[in-house]
């Protein structure tokens, strides 16, 4: 039998060398042998789960979106946690939120295939959306395929805890991928049984599927109706929610209104510097972020864009594989949210007061755009952008 080490298993996997020491070490590869300190594992061998182990779980699922905490003391909440796995997820997570995704992957990475059923989920979403933004589709797909995998554990075990992570996991991993889930139950099912955070990111999940069904009133009275009933400060499910709602907003045209909600939250998500959900929701927000922080907060909109550019590469690329659409990746950000704003039958006097930019300024816009994309009309352009 041909043998690789783990430092060649990891550069073929794409992760890193203690993540395979760690996963021969609880037997996740078949025949691997340990030899002094060195470890030698069958070629071609990818990490397997005991399919017989039993399901069990101690710790929160997702502590940052779990616990309150008063904004600008996320790292003094986490510092508080009580348990070391749980610090460590909840520190991937704040990496996660301000863009600093290889540190996410890193630590996430760790707890792909434990025993422990909500560290494995919450570590296998963030290295999944983590991974888009490193343009690492493979690993995306990796942690996308432990988490069907735990879904589909646990409803066949019919643990309430265990359906509840699952359901809750799952629907926002699909739905955040605009696909469907049908297969699993729905949320609004589990949501009477989520706690402190998870509640709020439930509605956001909810508000997020109905802005899909392109039902934006009903879109935005989930989020206003969480905002209004939550008990403490839950700052990041809470700049979901708000983003959702912007972006509902500027579906039915009412970009003030959307502009307001917009700047009730940028303050504080951007003094924390939690950069990647405004990333996340760039193309969504058709110019709001180019409009409200671009002059204000230039050294805050510049990080911005160099993650929507990592994001929305990887988002489209993935989106595209599992559709089969062609949302183009070879946009500016400024040339998205326009062409999304044309798409969606703004007319170049709308789109330039709405940008503060001149009419003239849209119109080379478009017909960058138009050319870029080899494209005439709004019909042709619309194939290359979101629905």
């Amino acid at each position: 039998m041909e043998y690789e080490s783990a430092k060649q298993v990891a550069v073929r996997l794409g992760v890193n060398v203690r993540t395979v020491q760690k996963w021969a070490k609880e037997n996740k590869f078949n025949g691997a042998r340990r030899l002094g300190r060195e470890w030698l594992i069958p070629k071609g061998s990818l990490p397997i789960e005991n399919p017989s182990e039993e399901i069990g779980s101690v710790h929160q699922l997702m502590p940052l979106l779990t616990n309150s905490f008063v904004p600008g003391y996320c790292k003094e909440m986490i510092e508080g946690l009580e348990d070391e796995d749980d610090i460590a997820i909840a520190t991937a997570e704040y990496n996660y939120y301000k863009g600093q995704t290889q540190k996410a992957i890193e630590i996430s990475e760790l707890y792909l295939n434990p025993k422990d059923f909500n560290l494995s989920l919450s570590a296998s979403f963030i290295y999944a959306f983590a991974n888009l933004s490193s343009g690492k589709l493979n690993l995306t797909q990796l942690g996308l395929n432990n988490i069907r995998r735990f879904a589909k554990k646990a409803l066949e075990q019919g643990d309430v805890k265990f359906k509840t992570s699952a359901v809750f996991i799952g629907t926002a991993a699909l739905v955040l991928l605009h696909q469907d889930t049908a297969d699993l139950p729905p949320i609004q099912t589990i949501m009477p049984d989520l706690t402190g955070g998870l509640k709020l990111f439930g509605a956001y999940i909810m508000a997020h599927k109905a802005y899909l069904e392109k039902d934006y009133s009903r879109a935005v009275g989930i989020a206003d109706g969480a905002l209004a009933v939550k008990d403490a400060h839950y700052p990041v499910p809470s700049l979901y929610l708000k983003l959702i709602k912007c972006v509902c907003l500027m579906n039915i045209k009412d970009s003030q209104s959307a502009k307001t909600a917009f700047n009730e939250i940028n303050r504080m998500a951007l003094d924390e510097e939690f950069y990647q959900p405004f990333a996340e929701h760039h193309g969504l927000l058709q110019g709001v972020i180019e409009t409200e922080i671009k002059k204000s907060r230039p050294a805050a909109y510049k990080s911005i864009v160099s993650l929507v550019d990592r994001f929305s590469k990887g988002w489209r690329t993935i989106y595209n594989g599992l559709t089969h659409n062609s949302v183009t990746v070879h946009l500016t950000t400024t040339e998205f949210a326009v062409a999304m704003l044309f798409n969606r039958n703004w007319s170049v006097k709308e789109i330039s007061a709405h940008m503060d930019i001149s009419p003239r300024m849209v119109k080379h816009h478009l017909s960058v755009i138009y050319e870029k994309l080899d494209v005439s009309n709004r019909e042709e352009l619309g194939q290359y952008l979101l629905k």
